[in-house]
């Protein structure tokens, strides 16, 4: 188990960011100088302005990547698959700015969808990963509708390639198991992972993206990316396994006696709707068709992007008069559709049940 290094910050620009960055890559710095090609993997979700807090946050990646070049003179590229919107990508880059940021730093951008998938244990990913001796991570912290929080181990999912993200979500459309597999996926690639977690503006309530920011302060960073995870987890007052992907670690043997975390004065205030309650397993198939929160497609707000269409694993989505419209039968509430929205378009909408038995 690697240590993991915390922070509290006020801004991206406050001095214990730094300092945080330049105390794990100097207890890293054997393995940066012999590196030859790393890659930068921040959280591209969607085109979204940073102040949205549903991306990495350009002038946190500038911290990193100034600190990065005393270590190491490697080549440094950044990437990722954004959502739905992979074929968007210079736009996502644009609208978040991390696109200026790595410019700024001259480091180079790439496509995850440029470099051939290969398959391994039966997970597909883009060979991007096997181009490059380490992979620094820099998730966003997150509320997410599914896996309860999106931190490091979620984050390489966007070296999965475009579309094949939403098979994941066809072959696992219940929350554990599809955490489950992002976890076995993780440890493909896991060993190649050095983590920085941004979490100085985070976002919380219906995450990864139609929720709201909210200013934590927190910085964390980790070579060992569930250790970090269970740490931020614990930081911002939620038990170990309200992060699925902290549960699947934890039930694959995964030892948390060691974590060390420090005591905080933060909190998540808002978690998404759909991971407010707890249904006991017996009663969950009685009362499944009552108590459920469905995407709704508002068409004032529509732009006609189709992101969702193109999201949806199990074809709920049609077009009717030009606009998208959700087949609620169908829908398996994995919210891939709100996740991509980049209008504010796809809301969710509570059953009678769910706002009767779950607190706003």
């Amino acid at each position: 188990m690697h240590k993991v290094f915390t922070a509290q910050c006020g801004s991206y620009q406050d001095d214990a960011l730094k300092e945080l960055i330049e105390n794990y890559f100097e207890s890293e710095k054997e393995r940066l100088k012999e590196a030859k090609r790393i890659l930068i993997k921040p959280n591209l979700l969607s085109a979204t302005p940073p102040d949205r807090a549903v991306t990495t946050h350009p002038d946190f990646v500038r911290a990193v990547i100034a600190s990065l070049k005393k270590y190491t003179d490697a080549e440094l590229w950044l990437g990722d698959s954004p959502g739905a919107n992979f074929g968007k990508y210079e736009k996502v880059l644009d609208v978040t700015g991390i696109g200026r940021a790595a410019e700024e730093n001259g480091v180079k951008t790439v496509r995850v969808e440029s470099f051939e998938p290969v398959t391994v244990n039966g997970f597909l990913y883009s060979s991007l990963a096997d181009q490059v001796d380490i992979i620094l991570n820099l998730p966003k912290l997150k509320t997410h509708s599914l896996t309860g929080l999106t931190l490091s181990v979620k984050n390489l999912f966007g070296l999965i390639p475009g579309s094949v993200k939403v098979g994941f979500h066809r072959s696992y459309p219940a929350d554990k198991i599809l955490a489950e597999k992002i976890y076995s996926y993780f440890t493909l690639l896991g060993h190649k992972t050095m983590n920085i977690l941004d979490g100085i503006l985070a976002h919380e309530g219906d995450g990864p993206s139609r929720g709201t920011p909210v200013s934590l302060g927190i910085a964390a960073a980790s070579s060992d990316s569930v250790a970090l995870d269970i740490s931020v987890t614990r930081m911002v007052g939620l038990k170990d396994t309200f992060c699925l992907t902290n549960l699947a670690a934890i039930n694959s043997g995964y030892d948390i006696s060691g974590i060390e975390t420090p005591v905080t004065n933060v909190a998540l205030v808002k978690i998404p709707l759909s991971r407010r309650l707890y249904i006991p397993p017996f009663l969950k198939k009685l009362v499944a068709e009552q108590v459920y929160v469905k995407p709704l497609i508002i068409k004032d707000s529509c732009i006609k992007c189709m992101l969702c269409l193109k999201s949806c694993p199990v074809d709920a989505i049609t077009v009717t008069d030009s606009y998208p419209v959700i087949d609620k039968s169908k829908c398996i509430e994995c919210y891939c559709c709100h996740e991509v929205c980049e209008s504010d378009a796809v809301r969710l909408q509570r059953s009678w049940l769910h706002k009767r038995l779950v607190n706003k």
